[in-house]
């Protein structure tokens, strides 16, 4: 794509100036690590103004429409001009829900059972999302924002019992755990949440939407659940859907990771001037005092200390977490997952129930489903390998292949599969983050959770689900979770004269990927306990880098 985009600049500026067209080819460049722009200095500022038919120079009040530019200059900021626009609907809309003043301004929820749960946090949450066009709530993994935003639309359902309300989520799995964190004593029927995409009504070019602001959304308020997976691109369709009267709520853990895709949208948000926003601290799934809150909490902090406290807890004896250093093993070991301390073993029990069917559940397991397909539903989120990349030997393609093989090794005979499906598919019905299971005695249909069938020939991409990456592990929990990480930085020396290299140390990929977004957000998967394979570098290095993305969607206000 850079070589297009420095071809095409270069044969627009009559191939005389290199340097614009091979920044014109970086900022295309930098999209692939997420960013939305990229900044310049004062002179290559002043080498775009000589090209006035490449990039265009804005201020805030600038129509969108009337710029033809394939870039654009925006507070110091160089985009394309497609996402420049992306960004520009996103912070005009946040802007003018802003200055919305909501009627009958709500100071205190009424003196009833329905709200005496709250805690001072969530009451707070409720009052300045009823009070407001705009709002966010950000939590950790237990925080109730579920349940917080649940007691929000119960008082305006009270107040507008005709009111429309709309439920999604980015994903089908993301979609599925907002229906079950519901409460179920509303009073009055909640909607089938559904997928942003399908609530848009995705067009056969799978890029524009049905509903937009000329065929906006019918609903009164609009709640999106982890909201951090939503891209630039889609929160721009997003709000150009919602019709000026409706509310939209964004829910989300500002500290998992961002969107696969580009900018950091929820992040950002929660640092945008004026907004409503609601954090919510205290976590009913973890004891605050306990190893896995402290572990989250130390990972998160970013600090050297803070991450030293999270190896020493690692390194202690609890109950609830493990740690096996890959680091001393010698390549052929660490590149096998049979090798690794404990890996086999853990692996072998998570899977247990899932693997042994009904036939091979435990004394005592009574209640539970005696139909295989059922039962494997029922089990499928006891236990998962969560790994910080897709490829490779730390990856979650060679991992859940070398689980399959595992199993079915270790009980002589075929076990259920579970499947992934990765792509959005409407003549199907079926979700990207939707899992099911393939059973033995049918090998050639996934059966889903509520009973659906698909045959296998049928479906968009799938993917084996028995270990999948962190990204694609948001929005869900499972009892027990197993973390890889790559234990080598892959650091070597590069010698002067390497192709598109400078002397001294070169960073692999793999580690470069390694932040603590990746391992907040995979411990917080967990319901019970953490088990780690990688390294004490690897850590370490999780614990010091955060997601760094350029945008302008703050600074630009």
């Amino acid at each position: 794509m850079k070589d297009t985009v420095f071809d095409f600049i270069s044969r627009m500026t009559g191939g005389g100036n290199k340097a614009v067209a091979e920044l014109c080819a970086e900022t295309v460049g930098a999209l692939e690590d997420g960013d939305v722009c990229r900044e310049i200095d004062d002179e290559q500022r002043k080498l775009l103004e000589g090209f006035p038919d490449v990039a265009s120079f804005v201020e805030d009040g600038t129509p969108p429409d009337t710029v033809r530019t394939p870039f654009v200059v925006a507070d110091g900021l160089l985009y394309t001009r497609r996402n420049w626009v992306y960004e520009r609907r996103v912070r005009d809309w946040i802007l003018r829900s802003i200055q919305t003043k909501m009627d009958n301004s709500v100071t205190e929820l009424p003196n009833d059972p329905f709200y005496a749960n709250l805690r001072s946090e969530q009451r707070d949450a409720v009052i300045a999302m009823c009070n407001s066009r705009f709002s966010i709530l950000t939590g950790g993994p237990g925080t109730g924002k579920t349940f917080t935003i649940s007691r929000a639309v119960k008082f305006i359902h009270d107040r507008r019992p005709d009111f429309r309300l709309g439920l999604a989520a980015p994903t089908g799995k993301a979609k599925a755990r907002m229906m079950e964190s519901m409460p179920t004593d509303m009073g009055f029927a909640i909607p089938q949440a559904t997928t942003i995409h399908k609530l848009l009504e995705s067009n056969y070019d799978l890029v524009t939407f049905k509903h937009n602001r000329d065929n906006p959304l019918a609903f009164d308020w609009l709640v999106v659940d982890e909201a951090s997976m939503i891209d630039l691109p889609l929160m721009a369709k997003l709000v150009d859907a919602i019709p000026d009267s409706c509310r939209l709520t964004l829910a989300g853990d500002a500290n998992q990771l961002a969107s696969v895709e580009r900018g950091c949208v929820f992040h950002d948000l929660c640092r945008f001037p004026d907004v409503a926003v609601s954090r919510l601290r205290e976590s009913r799934r973890f004891p605050q005092d306990g190893d896995i809150a402290k572990l989250a909490s130390a990972v998160n902090a970013g600090t050297d200390e803070k991450a030293d406290e999270a190896m020493a807890i690692l390194n202690g004896k609890s109950g609830f977490i493990s740690y096996a250093d890959l680091a001393g093993l010698s390549r052929d070991a660490a590149f096998d997952p049979a090798k690794w301390p404990g890996f086999a073993d853990k692996v072998l029990a998570g899977f247990a129930a899932f693997a042994g069917g009904p036939d091979g559940k435990p004394e005592g397991g009574k209640g539970e489903p005696e139909d295989p397909v059922e039962f494997a539903l029922a089990h499928l989120n006891d236990f998962r390998v969560l790994c910080a990349l897709r490829h490779g030997p730390f990856g979650s393609e060679q991992i859940a292949s070398w689980i399959k093989k595992e199993l079915e090794k270790q009980r002589k005979k075929k076990c259920p599969v579970p499947l992934m499906i990765t792509r959005n598919d409407r003549t199907l019905e079926v979700d990207n983050g939707d899992v099911g299971v393939v059973m033995p005695d049918d090998p050639k249909t996934l059966c889903l959770p509520g009973g659906k069938k698909v045959r296998l020939e049928l479906l968009p991409d799938t993917e084996l689900a028995f270990a999948s990456t962190v990204h694609k592990s948001q929005g869900s929990e499972f009892e027990d979770v197993a973390i890889v990480l790559p234990p080598n930085s892959g650091k070597r020396k590069a010698k002067a004269g390497d192709k598109g290299e400078t002397e001294g140390e070169v960073e692999a990929d793999s580690f470069r990927l390694l932040t603590r977004e990746i391992l907040y957000t995979a411990i917080t998967r967990t319901k019970n306990t953490v088990a780690i394979w990688g390294s004490e570098d690897a850590i370490r290095h999780c614990a010091k880098h955060a997601i760094e993305r350029v945008s302008g969607l703050v600074s630009s206000k």
